[in-house]
C-alpha cells in the first residue's frame, strides 16, 4: 500500500514543535491518543511500502545473479568471413603491417574496393589504423581476430 500525500501530512502534524520549557506549541488540540494512532498509520504504511521494495530488490538480485551466471554475449557483431580474413591478411605481416598499396591490392583479392577498405579505420574501436603509410592492426583489431580464431577453432 503506497503511503499518500494525506498520510505525511498526518505524520508531521503528529511531530509539533515545543518551547523550551516542553509545552506544545500547537494550536491543534487533538489528544495525544489521535495523534499516535495516525502516526502508527503512517509508520504501518511505510513498513509495508519498505517490505515491497525489499521484494523488489530481491527479484533484482536474483535477475543479476542469473545474469552474471550465464555467458556474456560476444561485443562482436556478425561480419562477412572476408572481414575477418582481411584483418587475418594484416596480421601475417607482422608487427609493421603492410604499405597502403598492398593492403588495397589486399583487399581487391577479398573483395573490397578502396571505399569498403575505409570502413576499416572509422570509428572508436577500428580494427586497422594507418601508422607512418602502413596499415597494422589496433589492439581491438587484434581481439576481434583472436575472438573470430577462437570461434572457428571450437566446434
Amino acid at each position: 500500500m503506497p503511503v499518500h500525500r494525506g498520510q505525511v501530512l498526518l505524520a508531521a502534524e503528529c511531530i509539533q514543535p515545543s518551547d523550551s520549557f516542553g509545552k506544545s506549541m500547537a494550536t491543534d488540540e487533538r489528544s495525544s491518543g489521535t495523534r499516535r494512532r495516525g502516526a502508527e498509520n503512517v509508520l504501518a504504511a511505510l513498513r509495508a511500502e519498505l517490505g515491497r521494495l525489499r521484494d523488489g530488490l530481491e527479484r533484482v538480485e536474483e535477475n543479476l545473479g542469473r545474469l552474471e551466471r550465464e555467458e556474456p554475449p560476444s561485443r562482436a557483431r556478425a561480419r562477412p568471413e572476408r572481414y575477418y580474413e582481411v584483418l587475418l591478411d594484416v596480421y601475417e605481416h607482422g608487427r609493421h603491417g603492410l604499405d597502403a598499396e598492398a593492403f588495397g591490392r589486399l583487399g581487391e583479392v577479398r573483395g573490397y574496393d578502396a571505399r569498403g577498405l575505409g570502413g576499416f579505420f572509422v570509428g572508436s574501436r577500428a580494427p586497422l589504423r594507418r601508422v607512418e603509410r602502413r596499415v597494422v592492426l589496433t589492439p581491438e583489431g587484434h581481439r576481434l581476430l583472436d575472438e573470430h580464431l577462437g570461434r572457428r577453432a571450437t566446434p
